[in-house]
């Protein structure tokens, strides 16, 4: 199997007599030999069901999670073939690294009570996370990294894009690799003034992520194509 090593490094996490934490790092005792292995837990946030448990099924949830459990596995056996500077890192980094995935349902109150949970750092059960994966909507990500962040643990999203997110004094130690939509919306803009469209309505949601979209929308339109209306 393409994911062995995962499956067995979870297999040690749940036989470990006793984990230990050092700062954002697990640290696995492995019998009376003291062998200790170092683990780095990085839960991923994401929305798999909807309200009332409906499936959510966009192929998107699933392909980021097979992408995070390929990375890891290649992270755990220095497997170069796709990010050749991986190769043999498994030599020379000490670090195994997992992943749980937790269901956010696209509700606020459910994803701030797994990262309540997950972050306390008086609980002497399971992993400590070493980083938090997500969320996707970025009305998710702001009440959930003001909390990680407060708390000390890095939170890092792909999809969340709302500029209020780029606030450092309240979102400490969030990060994300896709631009903000002030930055999304520059490529529009182009887009329409190269048709030369003169007049734009944006049909949006109600939440961080729609309200901050449509803020970007009208700035560079503002800044950059002032006849469009």
């Amino acid at each position: 199997s393409s994911l062995s090593t995962s499956i067995s490094l979870s297999k040690r996490i749940a036989a470990a007599p006793q984990i230990s934490k050092s700062g954002n790092v697990n640290i696995l005792e492995k019998g009376d030999d003291n062998i200790r292995e170092l683990v780095a837990y990085l839960p991923y946030l994401f929305e798999f069901a909807a309200y009332e448990y409906t499936p959510n099924n966009a192929i998107g949830q699933y392909e980021g999670l097979a992408a995070i459990l390929l990375a890891m596995e290649h992270l755990n056996t220095g497997n170069g073939t796709i990010v050749p500077e991986l190769n043999g890192i498994n030599e020379t980094c000490p670090l195994k690294f997992t992943t749980d995935s937790f269901d956010t349902m696209l509700q606020q109150r459910v994803a701030v009570d797994h990262i309540i949970t997950m972050t306390d750092r008086n609980r002497t059960q399971g992993l400590s996370p070493t980083a938090i994966l997500g969320a996707a909507s970025s009305g998710i990500s702001i009440p959930t990294s003001i909390i990680s962040g407060l708390r000390g643990f890095p939170q890092i999203s792909a999809i969340s894009t709302s500029a209020a997110l780029d606030d450092k004094s309240q979102y400490k130690l969030f990060g994300r690799t896709i631009p903000n939509d002030d930055g999304t919306a520059v490529p529009l803009i182009e887009k329409l003034s190269s048709w030369n469209v003169k007049y734009l309505a944006v049909i949006h949601s109600d939440d961080p992520y729609g309200n901050a979209f449509v803020d970007g929308i009208r700035g560079v339109a503002q800044r950059d194509a002032p006849d469009l209306r």
